[in-house]
């Protein structure tokens, strides 16, 4: 069974329940709870609790076509959910899992320990500055191929205000051709090298070849960013363990050469969680800690403009799955084709994916442009949060 949270007003309530203003009416406010996959022989039984409980139950017309299960949407007070004690065996367990993952959604701090240096998220977005070491990157490629241009540009992010550098050696673009470990090393090694020692921010690398991690770990990087979300190199997870650093778990549908190709999802959202808890598996059997694995639902890769746009609506979605969420829109080609512009001319695209994003519950943005993007966060943290926060005092 996949549990999600569809509602953005329940996503709202559940990171904000523990907030005084929410206190007197928390245990009656109407949560909605998506599980898919319920076995019929259940339905009875959800039924009947749903009813106890003054709810409501809606059953996906889609699957009535299908003995063997049923895709559900459940409202009921959030008490409800957090009694687990009720109904025959099975009904606990999934009310129980319904429960783990409502507690699991709330904006909570972790402490990401990257090596030597550490990152603080969950309280406001952190910014992660995109530097691409490569030849053929779809909007800075060739520009920082050179150590002393990628270390300029670095430097240049750094006093703008970036909380992580992600140094990346190959193209990940659709249709672009993979390069060997030892090429990706010969471009990466000497930036991370000279940044671990001149910038007090982490840095990490982003490639999805454990031989080329562990360089750029033995060389100061602090985080292993894989775009095939551990799916490719498992040796990955590894490294993550024994190095102790975190790892970014990323989703994406095959090959960067072949990933725009017929392209098609049955449930866009459930079929990007599921392959997210695919990797979260085996970085925990790798013996990576729960707090130190992050995940990206993959802005592009192996998607079309309508799922990229779903991605982007319902970024909360993937709080179900208990990890800090980084996401990467940057420049990215939906911007493109909703504006009508070219890749150097997105800006104002990505500050609107930023706030979008941050909004609904992005812990990490992977961005090309710090200062603007830094400015954005700092206006909207600055009219969101609270006067009182902030030590004023309203007239």
């Amino acid at each position: 069974m996949l549990i999600r949270i569809p509602d953005l007003l329940t996503f709202m309530f559940l990171v904000q329940r523990m907030t005084p203003a929410y206190s007197w009416r928390r245990n009656m406010f109407p949560v909605s709870v998506r599980v898919e996959e319920v076995p019929m022989r259940l339905m009875e039984a959800c039924e009947a609790w749903i009813q106890s409980n003054d709810g409501i139950m809606q059953v996906n017309p889609s699957k009535l076509g299908d003995t063997a299960e049923r895709d559900l949407v459940l409202m009921a007070p959030y008490k409800a959910f957090m009694n687990t004690e009720v109904g025959p065996v099975e009904l606990r367990k999934l009310l129980t899992e319904i429960r783990d993952t409502l507690n699991g959604i709330r904006r909570r701090e972790v402490v990401l320990n990257c090596g030597e240096k550490s990152l603080r998220v969950g309280r406001s977005p952190r910014l992660m500055g995109i530097l691409n070491v490569t030849p053929d990157s779809f909007s800075d490629g060739g520009a920082h191929l050179r150590e002393e241009d990628a270390v300029r540009r670095a430097l240049e992010m750094v006093e703008e205000g970036v909380d992580i550098l992600d140094v990346g050696g190959e193209s990940s673009r659709p249709g672009s051709d993979p390069v060997d470990a030892r090429e990706e090393m010969e471009r990466v090694l000497p930036v991370i090298r000279r940044l671990s020692k001149e910038v007090e921010v982490p840095i990490s690398i982003d490639t999805t070849k454990s031989e080329v991690a562990q360089a750029a770990l033995d060389a100061g990087a602090g985080m292993i960013n894989d775009i095939s979300g551990l799916h490719w190199d498992k040796k990955l997870a590894e490294l993550a363990a024994r190095y102790r650093v975190p790892v970014v778990i990323m989703h994406t549908r095959g090959k960067p050469k072949t990933m725009q190709q017929d392209i098609h999802y049955r449930s866009l959202i459930s079929e990007i969680i599921r392959y997210l808890q695919e990797g979260i598996s085996v970085a925990l059997e790798a013996g990576v800690p729960e707090d130190q694995i992050v995940v990206d639902p993959g802005i592009g890769f192996g998607k079309r403009l309508d799922d990229n746009l779903m991605i982007m609506k319902h970024l909360y979605e993937f709080s179900v799955l208990g990890k800090p969420i980084l996401l990467g829109a940057s420049r990215k080609s939906f911007i493109g084709q909703v504006l009508d512009v070219e890749v150097n001319d997105r800006l104002e695209g990505t500050l609107a994916a930023t706030l979008l994003g941050a909004l609904q519950g992005a812990d990490i943005i992977r961005v090309h442009d710090v200062k603007e993007n830094r400015r954005v966060l700092k206006m909207l943290e600055t009219m969101v949060m609270p006067s009182e926060a902030r030590g004023e005092v309203s007239e």
